[in-house]
């Protein structure tokens, strides 16, 4: 894992609202059909301003109370103008990175940063926009906003 800061990223998608107690089992899941969604609804094309050579993401935002309340999962990409586009600009993130197998690298890799910050003090998680970023079909990184 590294620190780095993203100057700017500008992104818009599809969103739904869940929580982490609600993604844990399947029956009420939201973010795997979220997904599904973006694909059979067409969000890509419908997307203006995109950046053609975006890779996805998924960010989640407006958390209401840390890991127990409820927060907004957006699987997005890219777009090059802020109309409609969540704007992430000079924020401190703790990289994440795993390669392997989707979805199963996604839940290790994200189970990886639950410990980490339940073991760990060296930084704190501020709560405020983080995003996992898929550069290709084994690749992820978790960007973890960082006081």
């Amino acid at each position: 894992m590294v620190v780095r800061v993203v100057k700017k990223l500008m992104l818009a998608g599809l969103s739904v609202k869940t929580n982490n107690a609600n993604e844990k089992k399947e029956e009420t899941a939201k973010i795997m059909q979220l997904w599904d969604d973006y694909e059979t609804t067409g969000t890509y094309g419908k997307t203006f301003n995109k950046n053609v050579h975006s890779p996805m993401y998924c960010f989640y935002s407006e958390y209401e109370d840390g890991l127990a309340g409820d927060f907004k999962a957006t699987v997005a990409i890219e777009v090059t103008k802020p109309k409609n586009a969540v704007i992430i600009e000079n924020e401190r993130y703790l990289v994440f990175s795993n390669e392997g197998e989707l979805p199963e690298i996604v839940a290790q890799t994200w189970k990886e940063i639950f410990e980490y910050f339940e073991n760990n003090d060296k930084y704190t998680r501020k709560f405020n926009i983080d995003f996992e970023k898929y550069s290709n079909k084994d690749d992820i990184e978790i960007y973890i906003s960082i006081n």
